[in-house]
């Protein structure tokens, strides 16, 4: 398996890995450099894809990745009721304005946690809602106002 290297040593870089997932896990939201978000994605994606099963090698491959007992708990009790019917895509990766300190190019990742079906109701009510709001300015007669 080929592994960008990221300018580390195999010890250094597995620890800084093992660090982001961890913290992916824990606060679902955080902001790296675009090399360690694409690096990681994929690693993330296979803990949250083995963590639906519930199995008991699930959760030891999990304890032996993650640093914190707490993101494995969380990783095994909290996450999965609130995926839905999600099998994968569980990451967004979006991109940031570079770093002011040397001009890395910076991403934020973070966790798909609602499930599809809530995302698509909230997006056709949002455009039932604007096709309504036309259609009631369409049918308001426009009348004009003297000018003063």
């Amino acid at each position: 398996m080929i592994t960008k290297k990221l300018g580390r040593k195999k010890e250094h870089r597995e620890r800084t890995m093992r660090n982001l997932a961890t913290s992916i896990v824990l606060y679902e939201k955080v902001q790296t450099t675009e090399a360690k978000a694409k690096s990681i994605s994929p690693v993330v994606e296979r803990l949250l894809s083995s963590s639906l099963k519930g199995t008991l090698a699930a959760r030891r491959d999990a304890k032996a990745l993650l640093f914190d007992q707490n993101a494995v708990t969380k990783l095994f009790e909290d996450i999965p009721s609130r995926v839905g019917n999600r099998t994968s895509g569980f990451v967004r990766i979006t991109k940031l304005a570079p770093r002011n300190g040397d001009g890395a190019s910076m991403a934020q990742i973070e966790l798909l946690l609602t499930p599809v079906e809530q995302m698509l109701q909230e997006a056709t009510k949002t455009k039932v809602a604007v096709r309504k709001s036309k259609a009631a300015e369409e049918k308001t007669p426009k009348t004009e106002e003297p000018n003063a």
